[in-house]
């Protein structure tokens, strides 16, 4: 039987407070490796160390986070360690991790704006990067915009966050995480990102560039307040905003709100540095309205491996379809200017917008606008602003507002679902967004129709029909249209992480059979299924009397 992970056995004994954070800034400076070999040989040293502890214990190693009792935490930074080193990857570790992160420790790439840098600023390229996307365009800008990003972070795979840190090395300013105690669902979980832990100290290690010029934290958000899935989610990412601030944001700069697995590309985040979004919204001046500030990135998705790419619905290749036409299209990640960012704008100037929800324990308004002040383009009660000026961007507005523009092509890739096991995919949708209550019940690829494509994919099954379909050859298309990830192109990867997809799968299967009948258009039934595991049984009729041998229904 899969194990449910990951729960923390949490209690709410000695609380002092119902939030609070902890914040732990770059750690360590990291050891500058001259020879990229050397990173593979330690790769292989500590899985052949895994194997053999694995060997000697009927449980898997893995090195998840000690349980903590629900007290509130202070707000502490780590100390800046003069010693260089190179920490271990935590495990699991599979071929296709090993291979993917022996590159990303390979830090011995120039960084951006690096004066010794080539590329630090070179005119003509960077009006053919602003060429690149539609709707921007070269204002004879010559001053980079620092970028601020920021996201949630718990159980994410190290295969998107050493996706994230190869395609976005040395630009960012600095990357602030927000980890929570309990799922959207308010079920508890172990901190993973915890001062001394393993995660952490990779992900400070300078994967994501230099620590003197990329910093990384982790803020901790610890609230017993049960609430609304969303709107815990709504106040976790309102973090980000504040610790943006606390680190310098200033007005011309720019904020970005992600999801782990939502990787913007280099070219794209270069751009957003120089250039500007039609009508100059990107102004920082005094008459800076704040109505439409945000770029919004669309990407082309990905099921659970780099061959999994999902096709748009109702489109088919052939000459009267443009190809990037045919890919289905995951609009989320957002970037707003710090002019119009609530906590750095000016709030005097601009007034603020009556939102749905609380925050829990400030009381302050948090979550989406009311109707009529922006959501869906609806400004009803609102049309001009208060003297022409709205109100400013909260962590809510980054994911859920849709004014401003839209670029698809060339701006990043969504890699969902990108994990080790089927029992991290399970736990996934049993505790935090999208939760499905037979999680660990039934069959991997009728939980959904996500799920269903990457069940599909991983054996090849025609999926014409079916709710969510995949795009055949889809890698290949999509990599003769634009660039690829950084971590696709590294030699091996996207085999491998392919081959152990298709492992996943069929290992689950003999837990929970399949299910080739469901197509996601309608809800699972048992009949769906059509290949035996030991927890659900296909009906088959009876040797002698034609009576039937009942499958598990859920």
């Amino acid at each position: 039987m899969i194990r449910k992970r990951n729960i923390a056995g949490v209690r709410g004994r000695n609380r002092r407070s119902a939030t609070s954070t902890l914040s732990s800034a770059s750690a360590a400076k990291h050891n500058n490796l001259s020879i990229p070999a050397l990173a593979c040989i330690f790769v292989i040293i500590y899985l052949s160390f895994l194997g053999a502890v694995n060997k000697m214990s009927s449980n898997p190693v893995t090195i998840d986070s000690f349980a903590i009792d629900s007290f509130a935490i202070d707000s502490f930074a780590l100390e800046q360690n003069d010693e260089e080193s190179t920490p271990a990857v935590p495990p699991p570790m599979s071929k296709s991790l090993s291979i993917l992160m022996a590159e990303v420790l390979n830090i011995n790439r120039p960084v951006p704006d690096d004066e010794s840098n080539p590329e630090t600023f070179n005119l003509s390229t960077e009006k053919e990067r602003c060429n690149q996307f539609d709707q921007l365009v070269y204002g004879n800008r010559t001053k980079r915009r620092r970028i601020f990003a920021g996201g949630l972070i718990a159980d994410d795979s190290w295969h998107v966050l050493g996706a994230t840190a190869m395609e976005t090395y040395g630009i960012f300013h600095s990357v602030s995480f927000i980890e929570s105690n309990r799922t959207q669902s308010f079920e508890p979980r172990k901190l993973r990102f915890t001062a001394g832990s393993k995660d952490l100290e990779m992900l400070q290690s300078g994967i994501y560039g230099p620590t003197s010029h990329t910093a990384v934290y982790v803020d901790q958000y610890v609230n017993e307040i049960k609430t609304q899935p969303m709107a815990r989610e709504h106040m976790m990412r309102e973090m980000i905003l504040q610790k943006w601030k606390e680190r310098g944001m200033t007005r011309d700069d720019i904020g970005i709100i992600l999801d782990v697995d939502e990787i913007p590309s280099h070219d794209i985040l270069r751009a957003a540095q120089i250039c500007d979004p039609p009508d100059n919204n990107w102004r920082t001046t005094p008459d800076q309205t704040c109505r439409s500030p945000m770029i919004r990135l669309s990407y082309p998705m990905m099921e659970g491996s780099p061959k999994c790419v999902y096709k748009a619905p109702g489109k088919t290749e052939g000459p009267e379809t443009p190809t990037k036409k045919l890919f289905k299209r995951f609009v989320s990640s957002a970037m707003v200017i710090g002019a119009c960012v609530q906590g750095v704008g000016d709030s005097e100037k601009h007034p603020l917008a009556p939102r749905e929800q609380k925050d829990s324990v400030t009381g302050e308004p948090s979550g989406s606008r009311k109707v009529g002040y922006g959501e869906k383009f609806n400004w009803s009660k609102m049309p001009h602003g208060k003297d022409g000026y709205f109100p400013l961007w909260n962590a809510a507005d980054f994911r859920r507002m849709m004014s401003g523009i839209y670029v698809f092509g060339g701006v990043g890739f969504h890699l969902h679902n990108f994990f080790n096991s089927a029992d991290e995919i399970r736990f996934k949708y049993a505790y935090f967004g999208h939760t499905h209550k037979n999680a660990f019940d039934v069959p991997l690829g009728a939980l959904n129709a996500d799920m269903n494509l990457f069940v599909k994919c991983a054996h090849d099954i025609d999926d014409t029909g079916n709710k969510k379909s995949r795009l055949k050859n889809g890698l290949d298309i999509l990599g003769r249209e634009y660039k690829l990830p950084a971590a696709f192109l590294i030699d091996g990867y996207v085999d491998a992480r392919h081959d152990e997809m298709v492992k996943l799968v069929e290992e689950d299967e003999k837990e929970y059979g399949r299910a080739d009948k469901f197509d996601g258009n309608h809800l699972y039934h048992v009949d769906h299924l059509t290949h035996s595991g030991r927890k659900n049984k296909v009906k088959v009729a009876a040797a002698d009397d034609g009576e039937k041998k009942d499958g598990q229904k859920i």
